[in-house]
């Protein structure tokens, strides 16, 4: 995880995807947003969750049986590229997908849309987990 700054833009768009990541597979749900070009920025996540779901497939073994999800706050610059990640909630405490996750994320560029901070939830299930 990077520190991100103390200070809050007033204003931000917040952006709230819900996803489940399961063994192999991805599935992504609704996603509630208040701020122009949130469907594209949805899409964008959406299309990157493989990433995601590589860097826990990489470890999940390690890990049997848990589930849980990560909430990601995402500070986005103008042009799109990521000034910084933080984790909000982690409910698995695996340090390894964390900063996986935390490195993916910071090399995605988003669809312009002036400066913003988003939100979204990942969810990641190891076999045998319920």
């Amino acid at each position: 995880m990077t520190s991100r700054p103390s200070r809050r833009r007033p204003g931000a768009g917040w952006l709230l995807c819900a996803a489940a990541a399961v063994g192999s597979s991805v599935a992504s749900s609704g996603c509630a947003h208040g701020r122009a070009g949130a469907e594209e920025r949805q899409a964008y996540v959406e299309a990157q969750l493989p990433e995601l779901q590589a860097c826990w497939t990489d470890i999940a073994d390690q890990h049997p049986g848990r589930a849980g999800s990560l909430l990601f706050v995402v500070e986005l610059r103008r042009e799109g590229s990521v000034d910084w990640v933080d984790i909000e909630v982690d409910e698995l405490g695996v340090a390894k997908l964390s900063a996986c996750a935390v490195k993916a994320i910071k090399r995605w560029r988003f669809p312009a849309g002036g400066r913003q901070t988003i939100r979204f939830g990942v969810g990641f299930a190891s076999p045998g987990s319920s």
